[in-house]
């Protein structure tokens, strides 16, 4: 919970979520800094799949969902 404190404190820090270790750890980050958190493979390590579908799970909400799988991220790079 200290990284989601101190990515509060600091603007320029993203959450990377790819591989969470504790899903309470994910929701919060997803409650707290949803507009922060990033969701990327990992690879070749972990399980992907299973990480998106904790994402899924465990957000707010659909529209938090869609940006930390994506949207967040294509912001972040000024990909729109």
């Amino acid at each position: 919970m200290d990284v989601i404190k101190f990515a509060k404190e600091h603007d320029n820090v993203y959450l990377d979520l790819s591989a969470a270790f504790a899903s309470i750890a994910t929701k919060i980050a997803l409650t707290e800094l949803p507009e922060r958190c990033l969701y990327s493979s990992d690879a070749p390590y972990g399980e992907p799949y299973l990480y998106r579908q904790l994402i899924e799970f465990v957000s707010p909400d659909k529209r938090t969902a869609e940006m930390t799988l994506g949207e967040n991220i294509s912001r972040l790079l000024e990909l729109h």
